[in-house]
């Protein structure tokens, strides 16, 4: 065999899903020709799922994807009294993040819907909307 497997930790990174497109490419055409990474593949991804760690990490992730702009607005407004020379930096980060977090969340969008609905006279539509809203949750 001329190839040379790739070590332990680049297969950890592609079974976690975080290698760059370019290396994960290398790495799965590797794997197509070579049962022994791809048995080490398959044997660590079976032990994950057994113990339930891809479920977890998979709705830790959505969950931290969902709140991005909400952590990173609690993380400068701590940053904010940890460092106070750049106290008023961190400070407006913290008021810019956090405004985004609250204008990209579902339930400011779907208040939205319902006041223009109701701007408009369309009570049928804003309680659609509304029964929609609580349907999906």
């Amino acid at each position: 065999m001329n190839r040379i497997c790739p070590d332990e930790k680049i297969l950890s990174a592609y079974l976690k899903a975080v290698l760059p497109s370019e290396e994960r490419k290398v790495v799965e055409k590797h794997l197509a020709g070579c049962d022994a990474c791809r048995g080490l593949i398959i044997d660590a991804h079976n032990i994950l799922k057994k113990n339930g760690f891809l479920k977890t990490a998979g709705k830790l992730g959505q969950w931290i994807i969902k709140n991005r702009w909400g952590i990173g607005s609690a993380t400068a407004l701590i940053c904010s009294f940890f460092v106070p020379r750049y106290f008023l930096q961190f400070l407006a980060a913290a008021l810019i993040l956090g405004s985004k977090w609250i204008t990209d969340s579902r339930t400011t969008k779907t208040l939205i819907m319902i006041h223009e609905a109701w701007k408009r006279g369309n009570r049928n539509d804003a309680e659609n909307t509304l029964t929609r809203f609580h349907s999906d949750k």
